[in-house]
């Protein structure tokens, strides 16, 4: 059991470490096209994609909470044994798990962190 739970914790910060550098090299584009010379301008950029993975990740789930009263007007004969509550668990599992949100903020604190210290590099 502490097995899976490692593994899956590995997985979920690889994936989350490879969204950021994902999200990294987009902004290291547009900085390259757009022609900054000076790294306050890449950690600005970096914090604000930081604070959209974070605010994208909640969104996610949010919006996967939100369609549980569609759910419960219609009687469905798939439905039939399940109580209006299970159906909605069945559907916000369906459409969105926790597993996005923990990993747009885990990617954004880490583009935070990363615009933390750009500064202090260059």
């Amino acid at each position: 059991m502490k097995r899976l739970v490692m593994m899956t914790i590995i997985k979920m910060l690889g994936e989350a470490i490879l969204f950021a550098i994902l999200v990294g090299g987009v902004i290291v584009a547009i900085g390259s096209l757009k022609k900054w010379n000076n790294s306050l301008a890449y950690s600005n950029a970096f914090f604000i994609g930081g604070c959209l993975m974070i605010v994208t990740g909640g969104l996610s789930r949010m919006a996967a909470g939100q369609s549980w009263n569609n759910l419960l007007l219609p009687h469905t004969e798939s439905f039939r044994d399940m109580s209006s509550s299970e159906r909605a668990n069945l559907i916000i599992q369906a459409s969105s798990s926790v597993r996005l949100l923990i990993l747009g903020l885990l990617s954004g604190i880490l583009l935070i962190f990363i615009s933390l210290f750009l500064p202090k590099m260059f």
